[in-house]
């Protein structure tokens, strides 16, 4: 197969959008963000990759938390305007219902399927971007979007971003784990 050479850009690869969720001057705010990324599983680290300019920021850097809140498809026009519009302008508060455990650290959306309470531990400084990185504090699923006690992500239906499109989850390609197992040598 030939190869061609393009201009430097991301990936082509369908990435998850995610929603950030940070109090910022005591008000719930929402950010989406299609640089989200899971850095460790065990222990569970993330991170979110948000333009210095982003009104979330403030409100990450005050309080040392975020959530991470996985929008199901449905939810694609909400979750859209919460990267379009800035909450220095408009109150975005409102646009879903926040829960939290037991302390106000960072609002979790209750219409998402999934919920991910992180604090940070380490900020990067990037060109252009704040790279928060944070530790897994509460992880949260809808009861209905699990399969065998475990995330399902047919149920969840989570929104992807390729380029300028949002696009939903396919249909399952092999089992991981295990799909390369037959080209393990035996000795």
């Amino acid at each position: 197969m030939k190869k061609i050479q393009l201009q430097n850009q991301p990936p082509a690869t369908p990435l998850p959008i995610v929603i950030a969720g940070a109090l910022v001057d005591g008000k719930e705010n929402y950010l989406t963000i299609g640089a989200y990324g899971v850095m460790s599983v065990q222990p569970p680290v993330v991170y979110i990759s948000s333009m210095k300019a982003h009104y979330t920021n403030a409100g990450i850097k005050k309080t040392g938390y975020f959530s991470i809140n996985v929008p199901s498809a449905d939810l694609i026009k909400k979750t859209d305007y919460c990267g379009l519009v800035s909450g220095r302008d408009s109150d975005k508060s409102l646009v879903f219902s926040a829960f939290y455990r037991e302390k106000k650290y960072a609002p979790m959306i209750r219409e998402c399927p999934v919920n991910v309470l992180c604090k940070v531990a380490k900020t990067m400084e990037l060109p252009n971007n704040e790279v928060f990185i944070g530790d897994v504090v509460e992880y949260y699923v809808d009861k209905d979007c699990l399969t065998d006690n475990s995330p399902d992500p047919k149920k969840i239906d989570p929104l992807l971003l390729a380029g300028r499109s949002y696009r939903k989850l396919g249909r399952i390609a092999g089992t991981a784990f295990a799909a390369g197992k037959a080209l393990i040598k035996k000795s």
